[in-house]
Order: structure tokens, then sequence, then C-alpha cells
């Protein structure tokens, strides 16, 4: 089963969504999104926590 995420659901106006067949994969791409578009927040440990509690099935 896939996971998806969406920016939004962090209470931004952050169009971005992404879809991934496994949660690792999905995090690579959140992380990258992270680095490149919400500059200067950092990847974290805390905020991969976070963003693993707004994961959705697919």
């Amino acid at each position: 089963m896939g996971v998806k995420i969406r920016c939004a659901d962090f209470n931004n106006d952050c169009p971005a969504e992404f879809t991934a067949g496994e949660e690792d994969e999905l995090l690579q791409h959140v992380e990258l999104h992270t680095r490149t578009a919400h500059q200067p927040m950092e990847w974290t440990p805390e905020l991969v926590e976070v963003v693993k509690t707004h994961l959705q099935p697919v």
C-alpha cells in the first residue's frame, strides 16, 4: 500500500503533494522538498516524526 502527504496538512499555503509506494521513499521526497522550498526549515529527526503523523494511506 502506498502513502501520501500534502504540505497544506501543515497549515501553510504550499500546493505540494507527494505520493509513494513506501514510507521511506515518500520521506526522501518530502526531505528534498523541505530543504529546497521551505528554507530555513531544517530536516530534523523531530520533524520526520511530525511528518509521519500526517501520512495517509493510498
